[in-house]
């Protein structure tokens, strides 16, 4: 049986247009992931070790490592610190949300 060549980004974008369970998932994940990348982006940007961090907010050094990798999901108390420990703060903004189309995930 011969394997079948597929585009993975097509086949999220179809599934994404039929499924608005699935999107709604997907855009949470995505999101998680891009505010996860920008803070070790930044993170680096300010030349602060995963020890430093550790260090400078009673972290384990495994945990920085953990909150950084992807796929893991770190709690908010160790996000927080995490981003304290680089010199970054939670800022929450209001954004336009039509709350009749929410789907519970």
């Amino acid at each position: 049986m011969a394997f079948k060549k597929v585009n993975i980004k097509e086949e999220v974008d179809n599934l994404k247009r039929e499924d608005p369970e699935f999107k709604q998932a997907f855009d949470v994940i995505e999101a998680e992931y891009a505010l996860i990348k920008k803070a070790v982006d930044l993170r680096k940007e300010l030349g602060v070790s995963q020890p430093e961090i550790a260090k400078l907010t009673g972290l384990k050094q495994q945990t920085v490592s953990r909150i950084e990798t992807v796929g893991n999901t770190p709690t908010l108390r160790s996000f927080i610190k995490y981003l304290e420990g680089i010199g970054l703060e939670v800022e929450l903004k209001k954004k336009d949300v039509n709350l009749s189309k929410c789907v519970a995930i």
